[in-house]
């Protein structure tokens, strides 16, 4: 009876004081784990913000703020070559990182493997998700034909289709003196192709000058992409992220799922028909089998992935490209000079007869330094290595700060500013040796080792194509008013790079023989 009163007792007594119980461990936990970072953690001989390694609260608002790239370059100014930006995270900035982190291979995988950061934890990670280096070593064997010299080549009708209905408006609207803002136009271009390329799916978003339902759903749901990516470091804490994202949106998200399976399905069924080459023939070529329901649920996660990739960066590109020469008017004209001064006819203009441009060329390497679109780190997990001379304990993940390398004198003079001339030969008449000794070799925008973007080539042959159409076909200019891009001012990396509005006129160019 003593003993039954006696837990009475302490029930009541342990019902009354649960909360400042539970208080107090979660205040010794969180200490001790302080603690722990600042002291006993693997990376704690590394320098960095204080509050970064003590708790991934850092990190976790640099992302909010959608100036993680800034902000890193700017700390690693401050701090030096490797900094501590989470308690077990470690940026870098040197080639020599670069190379270890993405370079470095065992029997042909990968020996950094990829980290949890973007992966939606679907049972199929796809391509670009994948951390399984034997199983992304896979999905990379299935998809790279289609990214061949062969098979773009054989693909390349695709990308003129899309460029040139979109010539067609720019022309209809610069008829009628029409200013266009641009940065929709080359969203709406680029995800035509990207989806007609991928599987044949037409969104016809040139068309009917409007996004479709797809890309919508991408950009409503860009902010949340980085609640999920900072969810991860919170593994208590981490689902509050879903409620971050309205109704109205995550019922768009399961509208543009169901839009893009059925569009998926009637490819599959569709493929001993298709008359135009796709990237999906090479996972599933018309010969094949049915594939079972894991399969195709295996097919849309890469089919997704691919489009992404195919179509956010080359949008950011293609409207960089362009605005950029424009607010350097010496640099545009001979870039019109060259492209005009290349072709007679306008369908002369293929991606083998635009290869030899040289300023054409210039312009696209100097928009991807200058605009940093993958800058996001893309984190590595150490296996036990070293790192720039740095050993680098099991477990820690480790990212390189291309951002910062491009920015940093070290590696390209006059680094900040926009000088398309850096990436010419020694023997063009535009050479100057002042850049003689930039990093370019070390300059990889499609990253490198065997997770490098495996549409290097497509994306190249077509941002050049789309550039060297609309040169030939428009002189352009910038509506009046307008301030000029900057990549630190006026663009936000969160999920997805927002870029800000650029309002351009195309006047088109009258030839003799028109």
């Amino acid at each position: 009876m003593a003993i039954t009163e006696n837990l009475l007792v302490l029930s009541r007594l342990l019902a009354s004081y649960w909360v400042p119980i539970t208080i107090t461990g979660l205040t010794l936990y969180a200490t001790a784990k302080i603690c722990y970072n600042l002291y006993l953690h693997p990376a704690a001989k590394f320098p960095g913000p204080r509050l970064a390694a003590a708790t991934n609260l850092w990190w976790s608002y640099q992302w909010t703020t959608g100036r993680y790239p800034f902000i890193i370059a700017k700390t690693l100014e401050k701090y030096g070559d490797v900094v501590r930006v989470a308690p077990n995270e470690l940026v870098f900035i040197t080639p020599k990182a670069a190379s270890d982190i993405y370079g470095s291979t065992v029997k042909g995988l990968e020996y950094f493997p990829k980290a949890d950061f973007l992966s939606l934890g679907r049972k199929d990670q796809g391509l670009t998700w994948e951390r399984d280096p034997v199983k992304h070593r896979h999905k990379a064997k299935l998809v790279q034909p289609a990214f061949g010299a062969k098979s773009l080549k054989a693909k390349e009708t695709k990308m003129h289709k899309h460029i040139d209905a979109f010539v067609q408006v720019m022309a209809n609207k610069g008829r009628r003196g029409e200013a266009v803002e641009f940065r929709r136009w080359a969203d709406w271009l680029s995800m035509d192709i990207a989806t007609d390329m991928g599987y044949s799916h037409q969104l016809h978003q040139v068309e009917q000058e409007k996004y479709s339902l797809i890309f919508s759903a991408l950009w409503d749901t860009n902010f949340f992409g980085v609640l999920h990516i900072i969810s991860k470091k919170f593994s208590l804490l981490g689902w509050l992220h879903l409620f971050a994202v309205p109704p109205s949106t995550l019922m768009s998200l399961a509208k543009t799922r169901n839009m893009n399976w059925a569009a998926l399905v009637s490819r599959i069924e569709s493929r001993a028909e298709v008359k135009h080459l796709d990237h999906f023939d090479a996972m599933l070529p018309g010969d094949a089998p049915d594939p079972s329901r894991d399969q195709v649920h295996a097919f849309e996660t890469i089919c997704g992935q691919l489009a992404i990739a195919g179509s956010e960066p080359i949008s950011s590109s293609f409207l960089c490209m362009i605005a950029l020469s424009l607010q350097h008017r010496e640099f545009y004209d001979g870039l019109v000079a060259e492209v005009r001064g290349s072709f007679d006819r306008y369908e002369d203009i293929t991606a083998s007869s635009v290869a030899p441009l040289k300023l054409l060329h210039a312009a696209l390497m100097e928009q991807l330094r200058i605009v940093v679109v993958g800058a996001t780190g893309q984190p590595r997990v150490s296996p036990g290595a070293e790192v720039d001379g740095h050993y680098i304990a099991k477990g820690v993940e480790v990212q390189y700060a291309n951002y910062a390398f491009t920015r940093d004198a070290r590696f390209f003079h006059e680094a900040y500013c926009y000088r398309p001339k850096r990436w010419l030969p020694e023997d063009h008449a535009l050479w100057d040796p002042a850049y003689a000794n930039d990093c370019r070799s070390d300059f990889n925008p499609w990253s490198l080792g065997v997770r490098a973007c495996p549409g290097m080539m497509l994306s190249r042959h077509e941002l050049k194509l789309m550039v060297a159409k609309v040169l030939w076909s428009f002189d352009l200019e910038m509506v009046p008013g307008q301030k000029g891009i900057e990549f630190e001012s006026d663009f936000r990396m969160y999920s997805l790079l927002e870029k800000p509005d650029v309002w351009i006129r195309f006047h088109p160019v009258a030839r003799a023989t028109e």
